[in-house]
C-alpha cells in the first residue's frame, strides 16, 4: 500500500457548485491529488481529498491556499496520514 496524507471537507449543499469549480482548480494545481465524493449527510456534501506521501507536502501547499478560498461553514479537516491502494 502506498502512503498519503488525506483531508475530508465537508461543506453545505447550498456551495456545492463554488467547491466544485474550487476543487477543480485545485486538480490542475495539484495534478497528484485524488477527489472522492462521499455520500451527503445532514444536507451537507463530503468529499475525501488524498495527497501522494512526499517530502514537499503537496498537502500543506493545498491546505494554504483553500484557506483563502473557505468560508466559515465549511470544514476542513486534515491532514490526516493514511494508506491507499495496493503496491
Amino acid at each position: 500500500m502506498s502512503r498519503e496524507y488525506c483531508f475530508n471537507l465537508t461543506i453545505p449543499l447550498a456551495d456545492l457548485d463554488t467547491v466544485e469549480g474550487l476543487l477543480a482548480q485545485a486538480s490542475l494545481n495539484q495534478p497528484a491529488m485524488r477527489v472522492s465524493r462521499k455520500t451527503d449527510r445532514h444536507g451537507c456534501a463530503r468529499y475525501y481529498l488524498s495527497f501522494p506521501f512526499s517530502e514537499n507536502r503537496a498537502d500543506l501547499a493545498f491546505q494554504k491556499w483553500f484557506s483563502e478560498y473557505q468560508q466559515s461553514d465549511w470544514e476542513l479537516y486534515g491532514p490526516n496520514p493514511g494508506r491507499w491502494g495496493l503496491i
